[in-house]
């Protein structure tokens, strides 16, 4: 059986790794502390249902991973977590050109939904390496999904889970990024 994976430490490791990499790539800092917050996780066919339009008011971009304890449970899509990241799209061009990722001319929504799953992948793989280093076994990570707007489909999910986590990060003096996850049983090394 399934057990939720300890909350607290999830959303330390998400807000260190999203801090630290917004620092380090971006040079730019939250505005304020983010505080993580619990919310019911909606399924509908198996999958968790997303709603990105409640995040800002406005346009959003989203990028998910998820991840897998073992290649099987990869190649069967059962997800023991999710990684999901909203970014209000009018700040998207500004905080991907921060990332050095120039937009080419006539295909600005694509190449900003291709950087947004980029940047979604590096966060996921941060915090991966993260888990690993705090002595959980080695995940792996499923290829970015890119939406805007909504996620028809929803996401994968651990099917025993009931609730996810929601982290907004200020930047820019307003709501910019926001992150959600959800973690399963991971075990220790």
């Amino acid at each position: 059986m399934s057990k939720e994976f300890d909350k607290q430490l999830l959303n330390t490791i998400i807000i260190q790794v999203v801090k630290e990499t917004f620092k380090k790539l971006l040079r730019i800092e939250p505005v304020s502390e983010p505080v993580a917050m619990e919310r019911d996780i909606i399924e509908f066919d198996g999958h968790m249902r997303v709603f990105p339009m409640e995040k800002f008011n406005g346009p959003v971009l989203i990028a998910c991973v998820n991840f897998f304890r073992t290649q099987k449970d990869l190649d069967d899509d059962a997800a023991v977590g999710a990684f999901i990241m909203f970014i209000k799209e009018d700040l998207a061009e500004k905080l991907l050109k921060a990332f050095d990722r120039p937009l080419k001319d006539g295909d600005n929504e694509e190449s900003l939904l291709d950087n947004t799953a980029d940047f979604c992948s590096l966060l996921a793989g941060n915090l991966k390496k993260e888990l690993v280093s705090s002595g959980y076994a080695d995940l792996l990570i499923s290829p970015p999904s890119k939406y805007k707007n909504t996620v028809p489909d929803g996401v994968p999910f651990d099917y025993e889970l009931y609730h996810k986590q929601e982290i907004p990060f200020h930047f820019w003096n307003q709501k910019s990024v926001v992150i959600e996850a959800c973690m399963g049983y991971v075990p220790q090394k």
